[in-house]
């Protein structure tokens, strides 16, 4: 009879499987790590344990046995599957090592807890000007971590290839110090960032300093010069062209206006040829104009103004006939 119960107990031992994860887990020093416990058959104790000392016991009937403020569990069971969650809280570098969840006849199975510690980053020195084309040295100190820092370097968001830097580490006590350097040739400026971190830390702990590349003030000089005398120049050519062709053009204009006068005058003396000299007389006898000649002859200026030297009389000798001559030039 007793044969038969081992025979039957024996498959439901291979049949059952119990499942621990995460198998391994890493938390920072003072936080909390959490383990998840299953099986799909009906069990009676289930004991957690640290390194081989029984941390925390549950029972299948009546639950967790003992409470305690650093280890807790939650159940989480379902129809088709046993499931306990069990917690260990404020962990500390000592409850680093092996976690086994032990289900009492059925199996045991085991995983792993690192407790790690975040430490501080800093770029030394601040923000670096140097000029273009030389090398820019920047160093990075990680201090306070366990493990060993994980540092790299990113130029404008840009991981650095890790053959521009190199690190070391120190061990001051429990805790770990890494120290790197950075080399490149400054040839813009950029935010420089220093990143560390563990597997225990999701976001790397980084710190930002400026890299300031100066220009050759003295190039950038020349350049500005050779640039303002060139627009100078056109500036002067496209004057000088409008001044050439403003100047061709008035002179068109004077050149017209002088051609239309020319032609003016001409016709005016084309309608004033051959007509009777007002002031003409003959023997003492002065000639009588009609009133249209009259009329015509006060458009011509006064003979006494114009000029009288033009005037010439001529006398013969004494005894003689004496005519007085008149003469006018009109123009």
């Amino acid at each position: 009879m007793r044969t038969f119960k081992l025979l039957l107990f024996f498959p439901l031992v291979v049949a059952a499987k119990v499942l621990l994860v995460p198998r391994e887990r890493a938390v920072l020093r003072g936080s909390a790590a959490s383990y998840n416990c299953s099986i799909s058959v009906p069990w009676v104790v289930m004991s957690w344990l640290f390194d081989g000392s029984v941390g925390l016991t549950i029972s299948m009937e009546h639950g967790v046995l003992e409470n305690t403020p650093r280890f807790t569990a939650v159940n989480y069971t379902t129809n088709e599957n046993y499931k306990w969650e069990f917690t260990i809280r404020n962990v500390t570098r000592k409850d680093s090592g092996e976690i086994t969840c032990d289900v009492q006849n059925i199996q045991s199975i085991r995983a792993n807890l690192s407790v790690q510690e975040g430490g501080t980053v800093s770029i030394l020195g601040g923000n670096l000007t140097v000029k273009h084309g030389d090398q820019a040295v920047f160093v990075c100190v990680a201090s306070g971590w366990f493990p060993e820092a994980q540092v790299y370097w990113s130029m404008n968001g840009t991981m650095v290839d890790t053959e521009n830097y190199n690190t070391s580490v120190e061990a001051i006590g429990t805790l770990l110090n890494s120290t790197s350097t950075l080399t490149v040739s400054a040839v813009g400026s950029a935010q420089v960032q220093c990143l560390a971190k563990v597997p225990a830390l999701f976001i790397p702990q980084t710190s930002s300093v400026f890299l300031i590349v100066e220009t050759n003030l003295q190039a950038d000089r020349t350049v500005l010069i050779a640039v303002t005398v060139t627009f100078s120049l056109a500036a002067l050519v496209v004057l000088l062209l409008i001044g050439i062709v403003l100047y061709c053009k008035r002179k068109r204009a004077k050149q017209s206006n002088y051609q239309e006068e020319v032609m003016s005058h001409r016709q005016s003396g084309e309608e004033n040829h051959g007509k009777d000299n007002p002031g003409f007389t003959t023997d003492g006898h002065e000639s009588y104009l009609s009133n249209s000649e009259a009329a015509n002859s006060s458009q011509i200026p006064d003979i006494s103004q114009t000029n009288s030297n033009q005037q010439t009389d001529f006398k013969t000798h004494e005894g003689m006939t004496t005519t007085k001559y008149r003469h006018q030039t009109i123009v």
